[in-house]
Parts: structure tokens; C-alpha cells; sequence
């Protein structure tokens, strides 16, 4: 067995004293010839050839994984001519860059690249990523992009690796947060879209792997820096932005040394829907005389009416800073080392305010709340026009915050110990973290004896009227704006957070025997080992005081508290028509906790539950870990790989195999049931056993085949072909072994939150064809093909069971007839699609680049089609027009994402959620005031987009963001 402790605690010192992370520019071999003569260049002193460059590799070009098996480095920018090299700088020179890439990959390849070093070509990874044919971006990051789903599958099929090396990832799943990495320590991304054997498996979707600079990317002594404002015009608020890079090669360009750091901090603000949780568990009847009379549902179908309504806002704070070094030592031609690494640390910090109403029919003596006579139902069972009388109306406040550190460092060895014989090594070991348990806080006041009038809206918000009582009880025309500390009394504390922790340590281990032998050019074998532990401990007050002061037992005012604050905005969603609340009434949750100390022993506010004064510490909130929802993922995998690689004067290929073994050891946490006694109906008087660890664990082999192909038909025209099987990975959510019986406490039989560690991976069989075009360096055309068809797909299934107290009361049942809600492999899913793309450069400074993706999928659940796949864009496209000349550079960019299905199911399993289309154009333009000086201005989501969902029907709204424009104006210098 390999040592782990003791090679990690090695590489973890070494690394330590020269690094914080590198990579290199996804840059392929560049052709002198049709270079551009009016781009925007510099000139350096040519200084040989560039370390780690594919000259003598078959399959070069791909750096998905560093290494014998896919071609290792690829070249910088300079364009060699035999004089002095020519950098291409700008827009311009990232698109050659990264069409280079492309045309130069074993395999098919979508890159993107720095403009220059320390300058990423958008202002965010994740949106970066979304120009690549194929790839779109989730919104869902306070107006932020922060994941991606390439080729219509989610981002927990898609494996994100920096520099070749898989990311540990802040949140409880394996899909990784592109927002916690600065944009400006990365130089460049690949997505690989078909496999190969010597690739890392864990993708279906596709492999993303992120570049960070090199100091051999650009020889001798280079710095550059840049300061920033920021400024979002929604929230009036600005930020900064400070960065630099500082790069130099020495001892004869045998050694170099890179540094970068950034730091960032701006405010902003998004309104949006809270909630509008929808549900079909009421019917309304109408009896022969017109009488009409609210019936339940419970098995759904009735009437589609939102179970609560919720409007507001959020203001947050974001900062970030974090950098990454490298250092590289190429004595010879035949051995590199490099030691890099990479740190990150994200904070975010949001206060959300929001009014909400509870919109059910009944109240909570069974009454109903809706004028029945005058409620109006569309074709669809839409409640389209009703009024609720009496309802409760909820001022809310959420503290969100998240602090996410993540840092990787990795060294990595290229050697040729014989002339025919090419062996890498590469170790790593990185963590992320983000410890909020305890510090997510949602605050609950309200309004009993209130009134609510809805009216749907197709493509819109409801209409929402609110009345709040007068002191009297009456309701005449007072809005929530007017609500004081005499209106809102205490209601629900909840205090939670989950302490994540990710952590992987990996080696792996790459060999290429050259034998040139006909048509067998290459052969590459190896292996890699993966260690990964992910641990989440929820710590709330969840079980403990979250509902002590539950059913608005008395008035800030019966305290003598001054909580309550006039509205801080009259604007709310300021984009949309509607007749919903505009302005709401705030509270600081700080204020609001301290204040019920003055609860305590006041003879003047009683606990109705009692009877009496609340006692000494009865407001002193107890948050405390909560193992039910807490789980720790231990995960191993072994996989080792042989590839062929062929060619011919015209043509080249791999074919291969990679064994895969990965073992799972789970642990969660459960509290059987030692009896249980039926009380009522929605009650059950239950005693639990004490919380005890569930360990289980499971394994999986696979072998993953795989097939690519090339073919030049003529000069600049060439063909790829590929086939392979690949697998994605289960959640590690899904992992869990936790079991949660506590719904029993509601005479409810279900048991929740049942993991399965025994899942297998979601399987596919896939196959790709991409057609090339590149006559010149002007003029770059594709077209591609795809076709995945998955199975094993992880959905829940209801499983009976006997439930068997282990201690039952005497004369009570000795089993109950209970359901375990569990995880299990079995569904499928067929996704298909075109991608296009394109790009021309003018001789007058003038540039084009577009490309569109075409996606088609259907999802099947119990064998039959249900809907599209979630998150799987039909149509996708992108434009970019540029120019760059006589010291401007200026571009517009512009992305629209068609309406798709952003979850198969909502709160009502019949309706699905789709997510409306979607527009983005931004620009920028800057000027070169010396060589060395460059001034911008920029600007994002120029049009104003906002991003939409809804519930199947247009008048049933499942969320909404706006967060208007943002622009951002600096100045930037290099060396």
C-alpha cells in the first residue's frame, strides 16, 4: 500500500514554500503563416523553443490531463517566425489561441484563453465558459453566474479539475461553485467532450479543466496590474478590484517563478419572488344548488393554489481575494519540474427581507378563508382571482452568509529517462471549506387578522393586496407599509448552517513508449489513485428553540422594543407591472433577538402555552449540532489505463480501456422509533432511541472504453469521430446512510433523507462527429454532433416496510405500515444536439466570432417518458463583434439561452419548471494610453434581463431574480 500520510505531509511542505497554484495557457503549436498583419502585437526576443511544447507527441494539443497520454503542455501565445516572436494580445488573440487548441487536440476540444497575462476574457469563470458551444450557465448566484451544464446535462455531470487536478468543492454535492475563484487567476479552460482512456472518468457531460499561468509561458520578466471601480446601478452601490501578476524566467530560462493576487469588494442588490410555493391538495366542489365547498385533495389534482406568496429584496456584500504560484525548473530537454499552487477565499454576505402570506383555504379553527362566490378557476385549475380573509402576514428576515476557502497545490514531473520513453508524475492535495453552521438565520414576524386579495398574471407576478388590521381588529385600507411595532409580534427563530468540508489527495502516474512502428505510433499506460472526503455537520435550533415564541404570542410593543423599521425601499421589482407589495416594513435580526430578553419574567406578555411569564434564559436560542442531517463520504478509486495511439500522413487516433474500481464508506446518523402511539389524526405521541452513527458503505468496477478519430479530407478540413462509454458519480448527499424517522411525531409514516451508499454510477454510451474548417488563421468553421444515452440515473422510490418499535408501550400495535423515501438506480435518459461555431478576422481591425448549440433530451422515470431533461437548454447561441486597432479595443457580446426545463417536478409532481428565455449583452472598450497603459469601461446585462421560472403554466410563477446593470471602469498596466 502506498503511504499516503507520509508522501502528502512531503508534497504538502514542499509545495508550501514556492507555491499557491499554476498552470499553463491552453495554447497550441501556432503556424506563421496568415497572421494577421494589423493585430494588435509586441515583439520579444526569440529564446528557443517553449518548455513542455508537444513537438514530439502524436496526440498533442490536449490538456485535460498533463501527462504521456494525451500530449502534455501546449505552446503560448508567440507565433515563432524564425525572427522574433509576435504576441498576439487582445480578443483577437484569444480566439486564435483558443481555435488553436481546438484544431490541435486528440480529441474534440472547446477552449477558451486569457486575452493576456492576468486578464481573463470575462469578468466571471463561469460566464467565460458559457461562449463555449455546448455550455450554459446557471443564474442563480445573486446576479452572478455559478455553475454550468455543458451538452444538456447538469453540473453534477461534469468534472472540474484546475490544471488536471479535481477540485474539492464548498457545498455538499461534487458540482463545483465557479463564483469562488477569481476570474483572474485563470488563464484559460478546456472542455473536453469526448473521452479518452487516459482522461480522468466522472464526467458525462463533459471535463472542464481550468488553466492557471505559468512563468515559462512567458519567458523572461513580465508584471502586469489593474485597479477598478464597480458600480451596480440597482443598488447604487460600488465596489473595487485590485490585481497583479508578476512573472520571471532565470538561470539561463532553465527556472521561473510566478505570483498573483487579487482582491475584490462590491455591493449589491436583487429583488426577487421569495416564494410562491404552489400545491393541488384542495378541490372546490359545486353542489347541484351552485353551493361551493373546499374539499381535499390529498393525492393531488385540485385546484393549483400557492401555499405561501413571498416578495423582496437582498442586500449583500461580496468579497474575495486569494492568488496562485507557480515554479518551474527545466534543466534539459528531458525533465521539467512544477510546483504550483492556488488559494481562494470567498465571502458572502446577504440580508434578505421579504413580506409573505400563508394563501391555503383553510384557517386554523377549519374555517374557510375564501370568498367562495367570487373565486375564479381558468381551464388549467388555476385559482386565478380569490381572497383570503382571515390571513396571517409574515415580515421575514434571512441572514445567508457563506465563507468558502478552497486551495490546491500539486507538483508534477515530465522525464524522459530513454530516447523512446516519456514518464509524468503529478501529486496533489487540495481541501475547500465553508464553516457557516450556526450563522444561516431566518426571523419570522407577523401580522394575524390580515386580509389578502391575489390576481394571477400570465408572464408576471400576482397581484397581492394586503390589509393589515387596525387596533381595533378592524380591516379598512392600512397597507403592510404602515406596519409598526404595535402590528408585528414574534413569531418563528430558525438558526442553522452546515460546516462543509472537501478535501482530495491524489497521484497519478503516466507513461508513453514511442514506438513508431507502422502505423502504431505511441503507447500510453498508467494509473491514478483518488482520496476524497467530504464531511457536512448541520449545526440549528432546529429541535430546541426555533419555535418558543411560535404563534405570534405578543407585540414588540407589549415589550417595550423599538424593532420594527419603516420600509428602506419603495421600489421593489421596479421592472415588472403588478399590483404587489412595492414597500415592506424591516427588522435587524440582531435587534430583534435581544429585544425578547425583554420577555423574560414580564408580567405583561404570558406564554400561552403555560400560562405564566416566560422563565429566566427562555429567549437564549440553543443551536446546537444536529447529527440526523449530518453525513461524512469517504471515497477511493483506483483506475489504471492503456491506450493506443495510431496515425497515418493524413489521419490519427487512440483507442483504449480505463479500469475503474472506487469503494464508498458512509456515515450518517439515526434515531429509531422505541414506541409510537397514534394520538389524532396529524399526531402520534413518539419516543425516539438515542441518536446512533448508521455506517455502510459499497463499491463499483467499471471498464470504459473508448474510440477517437481524425481525418485531414483536405487541407484545413478535418473530421473527428469518437465513442465511448463514460460514468458520473452519485452525490454525496445521496451517498448518505443517515435515516430520519421524526415525521412520525405527525402520525406521518415516512421515514426521509434515506441515503443509499450502495448507488452505482449514472452509465452512458456516447458518440460524437465534429467537421473543422481552417483555411487560414482568419477563418475558423465547425460543426458537431452529439448523442448520449444514459442509464442507472438516481431518483427516490417509496419502499414499504414494517415498522417494529423497538420497546412498545403494552396494548399498542407492534408494527406500523411505514415508507422509507430511499435513492436507487434505474431511470434513463437520451440526450442528442448540434453545436456550429465560427470566427473571421478583417484586415481593418474588424472581428466576428458566433456560435449556437442545438439540445435535445427526454428523461424517463419508472420506464416511462416524463419531460426534458432538467437543465438541458434546446437552444443556446452566442455573438461577439470586436474591434481592435490603433490602441482601441472594443467589443459587444451577446448570449441567449432558450426556455428549458429547469426541474422536472415543482411543489405539485404533475408540474414541471421552466425557465423563460433569457437575453445578456455586455461591452467594453478600451484604449491604449501608453504601450504599457491601458484605460477601460465595461458593462454587464446592458439589456436589463431578469432571470424567470414558472410552473408549467404561465400564471403559476416559480421564481424570479432581478438585479439590474453593473459597470465597472479601471486602468491597467503591464512590463
Amino acid at each position: 500500500m502506498v503511504d499516503l500520510n507520509r508522501w502528502r505531509h512531503l508534497v504538502r511542505a514542499g509545495v508550501s514554500l514556492t507555491a499557491l497554484v499554476a498552470g499553463s495557457h491552453a495554447f497550441a503549436q501556432t503556424q506563421p503563416q496568415d497572421v494577421p498583419t494589423n493585430a494588435s502585437t509586441s515583439q520579444t526576443p526569440q529564446r528557443g523553443p517553449v518548455a513542455g511544447a508537444p513537438t514530439d507527441q502524436v496526440n498533442s494539443g490536449s490538456t485535460i490531463q498533463s501527462g504521456p497520454g494525451t500530449g502534455g503542455e501546449a505552446t503560448t501565445a508567440e507565433i515563432g517566425t524564425g525572427g522574433p516572436d509576435i504576441v498576439v494580445r487582445g480578443v483577437r488573440g484569444s480566439l486564435l489561441r483558443s481555435i488553436d487548441t481546438k484544431r490541435d487536440a486528440s480529441t474534440i476540444v472547446d477552449a477558451i484563453s486569457a486575452e493576456e497575462l492576468g486578464k481573463f476574457p470575462n469578468r466571471n469563470v463561469a460566464e467565460a465558459l458559457s461562449n463555449i458551444p455546448g455550455v450554459t450557465v446557471g443564474r442563480d448566484g445573486r446576479g452572478e453566474g455559478r455553475s454550468v451544464t455543458v451538452r444538456g446535462l447538469g453540473e453534477n455531470f461534469a468534472l472540474t479539475t484546475l490544471n488536471g487536478r479535481v477540485l474539492p468543492t464548498d457545498g455538499p454535492d461534487r458540482s463545483f461553485a465557479f463564483d469562488v475563484l477569481p476570474s483572474e487567476v485563470i488563464s484559460g479552460a478546456e472542455i473536453q467532450k469526448a473521452a479518452q482512456a487516459s482522461q480522468l472518468e466522472g464526467s458525462i457531460g463533459g471535463n472542464i479543466d481550468l488553466r492557471t499561468s505559468r512563468p515559462f509561458d512567458h519567458r523572461g520578466f513580465h508584471a502586469a496590474g489593474s485597479l477598478e471601480g464597480q458600480y451596480n446601478q440597482f443598488a447604487e452601490k460600488g465596489g473595487i478590484k485590485a490585481s497583479g501578476v508578476v512573472s520571471t524566467t532565470f538561470a539561463h530560462d532553465t527556472m521561473g517563478f510566478l505570483i498573483s493576487g487579487t482582491y475584490n469588494k462590491y455591493k449589491f442588490r436583487t429583488d426577487n419572488l421569495g416564494e410562491y410555493s404552489s400545491n393541488d391538495v384542495y378541490d372546490i366542489a359545486t353542489s347541484p344548488n351552485g353551493q361551493r365547498s373546499v374539499i381535499n385533495a390529498p393525492n393531488g389534482g385540485g385546484v393549483i393554489e400557492p401555499y405561501f406568496y413571498s416578495v423582496g429584496y437582498v442586500l449583500g456584500e461580496r468579497q474575495r481575494w486569494g492568488g496562485s504560484t507557480a515554479y518551474q525548473w527545466k534543466p534539459s530537454d528531458s525533465f521539467e519540474l512544477r510546483l504550483d499552487g492556488i488559494y481562494s477565499n470567498y465571502t458572502d454576505t446577504e440580508h434578505n427581507h421579504r413580506v409573505s402570506v400563508g394563501l391555503t383555504p383553510f384557517a386554523d379553527d377549519g374555517s374557510v378563508r375564501y370568498d367562495l362566490n367570487n373565486v375564479k378557476i381558468d381551464s388549467n385549475k388555476v385559482l386565478t382571482n380569490y381572497t383570503v380573509n382571515p390571513a396571517t402576514i409574515d415580515v421575514l428576515a434571512t441572514d445567508e452568509p457563506r465563507n468558502s476557502v478552497t486551495y490546491q497545490v500539486g507538483g508534477h514531473v515530465d522525464w524522459r529517462p530513454l530516447a523512446n520513453l516519456k514518464v509524468a508524475a503529478d501529486l496533489s492535495y487540495g481541501k475547500a471549506t465553508n464553516n457557516t453552521g450556526g450563522q444561516n438565520r431566518f426571523v419570522v414576524a407577523g401580522i394575524p387578522g390580515s386580509s389578502a386579495q391575489i390576481a394571477t398574471r400570465d408572464g408576471g407576478l400576482p397581484d397581492l393586496i394586503l390589509t393589515i388590521p387596525n387596533a381595533d381588529g378592524t380591516l379598512t385600507s392600512r397597507s403592510i407599509d404602515q406596519a409598526t411595532n404595535q402590528d408585528l409580534r414574534v413569531h418563528y427563530i430558525g438558526i442553522q448552517g452546515q460546516n462543509i468540508a472537501d478535501r482530495s489527495t491524489s497521484g497519478k502516474l503516466d507513461l508513453l513508449y514511442e514506438a513508431n512502428n507502422g502505423l502504431l505510433r505511441s503507447i500510453a499506460f498508467g494509473g491514478a489513485y483518488t482520496d476524497r472526503k467530504k464531511t457536512v455537520d448541520v449545526i440549528d435550533n432546529q429541535y430546541t428553540t426555533a419555535n418558543n415564541f411560535g404563534g405570534y404570542p405578543f407585540p414588540f410593543s407589549a415589550i417595550g422594543a423599538n424593532v420594527v423599521q419603516s420600509p428602506e425601499f419603495t421600489n421593489i421589482l421596479p421592472n415588472l407591472t403588478g399590483n404587489f407589495p412595492r414597500a415592506i416594513p424591516s427588522f435587524d435580526i440582531n435587534t430583534y433577538l435581544a429585544s425578547l430578553s425583554k420577555a423574560e419574567n414580564n408580567p405583561n406578555v404570558i406564554n400561552p402555552r403555560t400560562g405564566q411569564p416566560y422563565p429566566t434564559g427562555y429567549a437564549t436560542q440553543q443551536v446546537v449540532p444536529d447529527q440526523l442531517a449530518s453525513y461524512a463520504i469517504t471515497e477511493r478509486t483506483y483506475n489504471a489505463y492503456v491506450q493506443m495511439n495510431v496515425g497515418g500522413s493524413r489521419w490519427k487516433g487512440d483507442f483504449g480501456l480505463r479500469y475503474v474500481n472506487t469503494s464508498v464508506n458512509s456515515l450518517g446518523y439515526g434515531a429509531t422509533v422505541q414506541s409510537y402511539q397514534v394520538i389524532g389524526v396529524g399526531t402520534a405521541n413518539v419516543v425516539f432511541n438515542p441518536i446512533a452513527p448508521i455506517t455502510g458503505g459499497g463499491s463499483y468496477q467499471r471498464l470504459l472504453p473508448s474510440v477517437n478519430f481524425s481525418y485531414d479530407i483536405a487541407k484545413g478540413f478535418r473530421v473527428r469521430l469518437a465513442a465511448s462509454q463514460a460514468i458520473s458519480r452519485p452525490t454525496f448527499g445521496q451517498l448518505s446512510s443517515a435515516k430520519d424517522y421524526s415525521a412520525a411525531q405527525s402520525n406521518t409514516p415516512v421515514v426521509t433523507d434515506a441515503g443509499n451508499p450502495n448507488l452505482q454510477p449514472v452509465s452512458a454510451d456516447q458518440g460524437d462527429i465534429s467537421f473543422e474548417y481552417y483555411p487560414n488563421r482568419r477563418i475558423a468553421l465547425t460543426l458537431a454532433g452529439f448523442y448520449k444515452h444514459l442509464t442507472n440515473f438516481v431518483t427516490t422510490q417509496a419502499v414499504a416496510f414494517n415498522l417494529v418499535p423497538t420497546n412498545q408501550v403494552a396494548g399498542a400495535p407492534t408494527s406500523f405500515p411505514f415508507t422509507e423515501l430511499t435513492y436507487v438506480n434505474g431511470d434513463s435518459a437520451t440526450v442528442y444536439g448540434i453545436e456550429a461555431g465560427g470566427q473571421y478576422f478583417f484586415d481593418n481591425g474588424l472581428g466576428f466570432q458566433a456560435n449556437a448549440t442545438y439540445n435535445r433530451s427526454r428523461a424517463k422515470t419508472a420506464g416511462l417518458p416524463t419531460t426534458d431533461l432538467q437543465d438541458a437548454v434546446p437552444f443556446s447561441a452566442n455573438a461577439k463583434i470586436f474591434y481592435e486597432k490603433h490602441g482601441i479595443n472594443a467589443s459587444v457580446s451577446y448570449q441567449y439561452q432558450s426556455s428549458f426545463t429547469s426541474s422536472q417536478y415543482s411543489y405539485i409532481n404533475t408540474l414541471s419548471i421552466k425557465q423563460r428565455p433569457y437575453h445578456e449583452l455586455a461591452s467594453s472598450i478600451s484604449y491604449d494610453i501608453l504601450p504599457q497603459l491601458t484605460v477601460y469601461v465595461q458593462g454587464s446585462n446592458l439589456l436589463d434581463s431578469a432571470t424567470q421560472r414558472y410552473s408549467t403554466y404561465s400564471n403559476v410563477p416559480a421564481f424570479y431574480e432581478y438585479t439590474g446593470r453593473a459597470f465597472f471602469f479601471g486602468v491597467r498596466a503591464r512590463l
